[in-house]
């Protein structure tokens, strides 16, 4: 049967080129689908390090867009703010909430380690308002003594200067200043679609600020009042100066920012999902076309006692032939991507991918075989020859 079958195959090379290329095409398409989807998966379910639970975002800014002082105004809002019954936490910060698109990096720097790091300036209440996960040290306090500029770091940029969370603690870094590493986290993202980037706390400078994220940790149940919340920025802050340019719960942020990121996970979903069920409709076709042809071999089979299922087996096995003559090439051409670093991948989640789609695309071609299979089996043996 196998020498028969490849010897089919050898005849019927034309029609087979096509479907062999077929299953090339698909098999990337699986690839480079799997590859996506499976690494937005590991992303979200990674999280995004920051409990955002019953907060409110407002955002704060000069109109004129001109650094003034504004602690002094900012400790007083504070204190109002808190005062208010459902108010748990009040936390100032720049660039450094997560569901915004804002983001500084500068570079890190230790013992001739250097790398880009993001870079979020926030005061000591932002502990208590995002419940930031703290693996080894201490958060900021109000005031902090000494000659080096405090700062945590996170759980990835600590292994990649120091080699464990355990080893970074008053360390000193290179962060556009000498630093002190007082505490080390586990990560914040920006989003949990996004990669988790090497980042750091300092502490912010409200002394020189032309605008503030404003973000306000409610009790369980407590709800925010907005118009009461304009009404007591404003009695420290000139409206004609100044503008609330965002006023929002976090959780609604978190549905916009991730909004864009879900339709193109749809998108490529759907896109992969059409071309698939097209490809096996094709092969549907192309074995159907095969057994027809092959009506008198599938008579004097059915007239030796040949069944369904071993019509399916000499069926599944030459489809399976092709397959494995498409995946050689696609495979040695698709893992040239991560040897060569022709795109950022890594290597555990490529081969996830890799394995994924080899099962993928053998589980389509078998169910592409087995309606042809049913067709065949149900051949007459005597009209078979007849015809012939």
């Amino acid at each position: 049967m196998i020498l028969h079958s490849f010897k089919l195959i050898w005849n019927q090379k034309k029609k087979n080129a096509y479907l062999i290329l077929e299953l090339f095409i698909l098999f990337i398409v699986l690839l480079i689908s799997s590859v996506y989807l499976i690494d937005k998966y590991n992303l979200y379910t990674e999280g995004v390090g920051a409990n955002i639970e019953d907060t409110y975002y407002l955002r704060l800014v000069k109109k004129d867009f001109e650094d003034v002082n504004l602690k002094d105004r900012l400790n007083n809002l504070k204190y109002d703010l808190k005062s208010l019954p459902d108010v748990k936490h009040v936390s100032y910060s720049y660039n450094s909430i997560p569901y915004t698109w804002s983001m500084n990096m500068t570079g890190m720097e230790y013992d001739s380690v250097n790398f880009g790091t993001v870079i979020r300036f926030v005061d000591q209440n932002f502990d208590d308002v995002f419940e930031i996960n703290i693996l080894t040290g201490n958060w900021f306090i109000d005031e902090y003594e000494g000659t080096n500029m405090p700062v945590l770091i996170d759980k990835k940029a600590a292994e990649a200067l120091f080699g464990s969370v355990e080893n970074s603690l008053n360390k000193i870094v290179d962060l556009d200043g000498d630093n002190l590493v007082i505490g080390v986290y586990e990560m914040l993202k920006r989003n949990e679609y996004e990669e988790n980037y090497p980042s750091a706390f300092i502490p912010i400078d409200l002394t020189s600020q032309f605008g503030v994220d404003i973000v306000i940790k409610y009790k369980e149940g407590g709800k925010p009042n907005p118009s009461q919340l304009s009404g007591i920025i404003y009695s420290y802050f000139n409206e004609d100066e100044f503008a609330i340019r965002v006023a929002t719960p976090m959780s609604t942020k978190k549905d916009d920012i991730l909004a864009s990121t879900n339709i193109e996970i749809v998108m490529v979903s759907v896109f992969t999902i059409f071309l698939v069920i097209n490809i096996i409709l094709g092969m549907i076709g192309i074995f159907g076309y095969s057994v027809k042809r092959r009506k008198a071999e599938m008579g004097i089979r059915r007239a030796f006692g040949s069944n369904i299922s071993k019509i399916y087996t000499l069926l599944l096995f030459e489809s399976w032939s092709l397959t494995l003559l498409a995946l050689v090439p696609a495979i040695l051409i698709m893992i040239q991507i991560p040897i060569l670093g022709i795109y950022e991948v890594e290597i555990k989640l490529f081969l996830t991918a890799l394995a994924l789609s080899i099962a993928l695309i053998f589980i389509l071609v078998s169910i592409s075989v087995y309606y042809p299979a049913l067709l065949a089996s149900k051949t007459e043996p005597a009209a078979a020859l007849q015809e012939e």
